[in-house]
């Protein structure tokens, strides 16, 4: 049976949302911009009687604190006391799940905690590297993107149509099944993504000095990746696929998932079999068996 919820508020602004056995192994699930607890309702649903899950909210998202602005920086603040939260109730190491933004600071967590992160599950990750150079536009559309940057802000801070048709039409797109876009969309449509200028400014090609930091170079800790694909399984950014590779070796997995952006919750059966596997190689007998 699942376990109640407790909702811990984090100092800097930020929530976690603490469910399943607390004598279980820990999980801490780091949704992407604009997401929430919501966008872990599949993995909640499957894990909760075996794990302790700790489903991270970043300031500005879901039941976590409004704040009137916030970047990359600050929701690794809120990441790092997620990540004590975790130790100070569960007392040993945590797998830790990301997604988009989240497995961004997924990486940057292993990184800067060691041995806290007992192994990483990483689903279609956002990179920027030192050069600055990001996955998120293509170099072409900046210039468009730059000049769009201050009526777009304006009409998400107000709830605008542009931002409600944007919005709409962003999220259709990180999905292939229909009905289960359509059952994320009322969640997804309580957020208000990219309402915070300094996240978008770093969106938009000017990452902060946080970001400027190639992750997949420095991690050590066992790590499973998985990215959507429309029409193939070769790796969408196969430069940090190949840093991790030779860096893990047969500690890093890399599966491609024909779906959109938010696989967890698109195409989620797949993506809870090789989360179920990476934690049965890595963790404890604490797996779901169904």
């Amino acid at each position: 049976m699942p376990q109640p919820v407790e909702f811990v508020k984090l100092p800097s602004g930020g929530a976690v949302h603490v469910e399943g056995p607390p004598n279980a192994d820990p999980i801490l699930f780091l949704h992407g911009a604009g997401g929430g607890a919501w966008s872990w309702k599949p993995q909640r649903a499957a894990f909760n009687p075996s794990w302790q899950l700790f489903v991270w909210e970043a300031r500005g998202h879901g039941s976590a604190a409004r704040v009137r602005d916030a970047g990359l920086a600050d929701y690794y603040v809120d990441a790092r006391e997620a990540m004590a939260a975790v130790i100070d109730l569960a007392r040993r190491p945590a797998f830790v799940v990301g997604h988009s933004m989240g497995a961004l600071l997924s990486m940057a967590l292993a990184c800067d905690v060691g041995a806290a992160v007992k192994g990483l599950f990483l689903i279609d990750p956002i990179y920027f590297t030192k050069d600055g150079k990001r996955d998120i536009l293509p170099a072409a559309l900046m210039p468009l993107a730059r000049v769009a940057a201050g009526p777009l802000l304006r009409s998400y801070q107000r709830n605008g149509a542009i931002s409600r048709r944007l919005t709409r039409w962003l999220f259709e797109r990180a999905f292939v099944d229909r009905e289960r876009m359509e059952a994320a969309w009322p969640d997804q449509r309580a957020q208000v993504p990219f309402e915070y200028p300094q996240f978008l400014r770093e969106a938009l090609g000017a990452p902060s000095g946080f970001a400027l930091r190639d992750f997949a170079a420095e991690l050590a800790e066992p790590t499973f990746l998985i990215e959507h694909t429309r029409s193939g399984g070769e790796p969408r950014f196969p430069q940090p696929v190949a840093t991790l590779r030779q860096r893990l070796g047969p500690n890093f997995h890399h599966e491609a998932i024909v779906g959109g952006h938010n696989l967890q919750l698109d195409r989620p059966d797949a993506v809870n079999e090789h989360l179920k596997q990476f934690l049965a190689r890595y963790g404890t007998t604490n797996a779901p068996t169904g």
